[in-house]
């Protein structure tokens, strides 16, 4: 990666120009499964949201939320760049950025579920970052949704 003009930020304030941005990125990569803005919000507000930068561009961006059952487990809700900054090394820096925060705030453990054909993602996940597969879920979100479960301690 080359430019250096790439930042991570962990969102605590937003303008209605950058929640369009972001849900769009959400639209891109997700589709209907894309948070839009009612979700987001509350996620910015009451979860963690790390956005990376290009320049002052979003794009891409991160969801956490802790558990309740396990106050030492965070669940990874959404990670994405968008498909013209992929390949390029930005997952993985927004990766190492989101475990080490997490890992400064004393969470243990970090949790996701990846769709079992995302080969580029779970490489990431798996092959970079040592997340372990705990579960195979075959309707996740409803029929015909499958979903890898996977975690890493941190």
């Amino acid at each position: 990666m080359d430019n250096m003009n790439h930042t991570i930020e962990v969102m605590t304030d937003y303008d209605q120009e950058l929640l369009d941005e972001l849900v769009q990125l959400e639209v891109d990569s997700f589709g209907i499964g894309g948070l839009n803005k009612w979700h987001l919000v509350p996620m910015i507000n009451h979860g963690k949201v790390f956005v990376i930068y290009d320049d002052n561009k979003p794009i891409g961006l991160a969801e956490t939320m802790r558990d309740f059952e396990n106050p030492e487990l965070v669940y990874l809700f959404g990670f994405l760049i968008h498909k013209e900054y992929r390949n390029q090394g930005l997952g993985t820096k927004l990766m190492e950025y989101i475990l080490e925060q997490l890992k400064e705030e004393g969470f243990r453990e970090l949790e996701l579920t990846v769709a079992p054909d995302n080969q580029p993602a779970y490489h990431l996940y798996k092959n970079k970052f040592g997340f372990k597969e705990e579960d195979y879920r075959k309707k996740e979100y409803g029929r015909d949704e499958p979903r890898l479960v996977m975690k890493v301690d941190l």
